[in-house]
């Protein structure tokens, strides 16, 4: 469980819109998926129109919890503790992980809309992602922004990351997926970013409803990014 090799892919947990007719959680009120807690939905008619695209997804956020909880109680896992942050289990860190994305993501946005420069061509978003590479951190203070620190970032050629190990080439084509379904019901583009620590699987993180963006690009978007990560804090919103 320690290693990417093999792990299904797993889409990050987002909470900003509705999944199907992503209305915005100031317009109206969301709730998860009860069963991956990964998708949320304004109703459970957006919830059942989108099963059979969710289906996939929520199945393999659903097993990879389930397989670290069962892992933590291996030797394996209790080892593995030893090294961890806090002395805490690989399920322990996946948690912080969601924690770490649903604090960060604003910035992550803004991050990756400059990084591929999707300014300029919003179609890039189908050419390329965003590759965040994290360690955990032991000088968190106990604040989610700070559970993570980011050691590098760049946008990746999405075919050449489909040949990377699984679940690169699965979540790539999960993100393409989404892609395909929000511009034909016309709902703008699907961006995403890639984050990886080295103890789990990489995890997509989608940023949809992307249309209309306006500039100007800012060059610089790599060294604020990884300085606000490292302090743990979150001045940009994104702007349409």
């Amino acid at each position: 469980m320690a290693s990417t090799q093999g792990d299904p892919p797993h889409i990050a947990k987002q909470s900003l819109r509705c999944n199907y007719c992503y209305a915005s959680r100031e317009v109206k009120r969301l709730q998860k998926c009860s069963r991956c807690k990964a998708m949320a939905y304004c109703s459970k008619e957006c919830q059942k129109a989108d099963w059979k695209s969710h289906k996939q997804a929520c199945s393999n956020n659903n097993n990879l919890a389930k397989a670290l909880k069962e892992h933590a109680d291996t030797p394996l896992g209790i080892l593995e503790s030893l090294i961890l942050p806090d002395g805490i289990s690989l399920y322990e860190l996946d948690k912080r992980l969601e924690k770490w994305v649903k604090f960060h993501s604003n910035l992550m946005m803004w991050a990756t809309v400059n990084a591929l420069d999707l300014y300029s061509d919003i179609s890039l978003s189908r050419k390329q992602v965003l590759y965040i590479k994290l360690e955990a951190r032991r000088d968190h203070d106990g604040s989610p922004g700070k559970y993570f620190r980011a050691t590098d970032a760049y946008p990746v050629d999405v075919e050449d990351a489909k040949t990377w190990p699984a679940p690169w080439p699965e979540s790539l084509d999960q993100v393409r997926q989404l892609q395909d379904e929000s511009e034909s019901m016309n709902r703008g583009s699907c961006a995403a970013a890639m984050v990886e620590c080295k103890q789990l699987a990489v995890q997509t993180v989608p940023f949809g409803s992307l249309k209309n963006l306006k500039g100007p690009r800012l060059l610089n978007w790599k060294e604020e990014l990884l300085r606000d990560i490292e302090n743990g804090i979150q001045p940009h919103k994104y702007r349409r």
